[in-house]
């Protein structure tokens, strides 16, 4: 097994390009000093996928290739399997491609993975085809079922019978307030979208409720990707795969790897708009490890939320 390395400079190992890892991978690389130290970025995929811009589609591939400042970072384009923590400060996380990479520290910022639409490829050619299928399915559809009604599924309507079968009450989560769940709803409707409430679904729901689908489609929120950070203990992850971590965004048990987006175990929504607010406290936080200073901590965001409803629609 192989250790990339770049000369002798020691490492900040980012895994993960999406909201939080493009931004701070780009905000870290004017101010480190390159003479110690070297940005390694670990991405499955040579670009991020902007979601927001998906429904067009040539607007949501942002390249790395301008991505770090003077040319201080690196792109490694494998996926990380495992994290090793060396006795001394540092350690080594392990790709698919069975090569190793060092680090002096590790920000773990590797995101959600989604179902349904939003569950793309890596290889661009092969999102290409994928967008192509999904836009067949539904030329070649009537009747579409989105199961889920959070902001994912409110997203997503081409001009067809449409039906959004929610596990709660009310559109989206508690995180807003009823009156703006209720509101949402009621535009909804306004567009001829079939809402079912407090229940599950494929074609049948769980109570029996019988629902005329051609497509069903899959619009729940994503689940964390943190399998490989397994291995370095079972404590560090929550029940439901989220990251457990100090206030400044460290984790748990480790000085030296912190986290950041999708993965924490926090009770904020799961939004790129909180990438900004991780990444400003992680650039901090890395520049004052370096130069043993005290460290801040990351105390929330304001909640917000915008939702496509069609052209018509406020």
């Amino acid at each position: 097994m192989s250790c990339k390395k770049t000369d002798d400079l020691k490492s900040i190992v980012i895994v993960g390009g999406g909201g939080v890892g493009l931004h701070l991978a780009r905000a870290l690389s004017p101010k480190i000093n390159s003479a110690t130290h070297h940005i390694i970025l670990i991405n499955p995929r040579p670009y991020r996928i902007n979601l927001p811009a998906t429904l067009r589609l040539e607007t949501a591939f942002i390249p790395f290739d301008k991505l770090f400042v003077n040319g201080n970072g690196t792109f490694i384009e494998p996926s990380v399997t495992s994290v090793q923590k060396s006795d001394s400060k540092g350690g080594s996380v392990t790709l698919d491609n069975g090569e190793s990479v060092a680090f002096e520290y590790l920000v773990l910022a590797s995101r959600s993975i989604f179902e349904g639409p939003l569950n793309f490829p890596n290889k661009k050619e092969d999102v290409l085809l994928f967008v192509n299928g999904i836009r067949q399915q539904i030329e070649g559809a009537n009747d579409i079922v989105f199961a889920g009604g959070g902001s994912v599924g409110l997203d997503i309507y081409p001009n067809k019978n449409i039906t959004i079968v929610q596990g709660s009450d009310h559109l989206l989560n508690d995180t807003y307030p009823l009156k703006f769940r209720t509101y949402a709803e009621k535009n909804v409707k306004k567009r001829s979208i079939k809402v079912v409430l407090g229940d599950f679904t494929s074609i049948k729901t769980r109570s029996g409720k019988s629902i005329t689908a051609d497509t069903v489609f899959q619009t729940r929120g994503g689940r964390p990707h943190t399998e490989f950070i397994k291995s370095l203990g079972p404590d560090l992850l929550t029940d439901g795969g989220q990251v457990k971590f100090r206030p400044t965004l460290q984790l748990a048990s480790y000085d030296n790897i912190f986290a950041g987006g999708d993965i924490l175990d926090i009770k904020e929504e799961k939004q790129v708009a909180k990438a900004l607010g991780h990444v400003q406290i992680l650039t901090a936080n890395i520049l004052a490890s370096i130069s043993n200073k005290p460290l801040k901590p990351y105390n929330g965001s304001t909640e917000m939320i915008l939702i496509t409803n069609g052209s018509d629609s406020y």
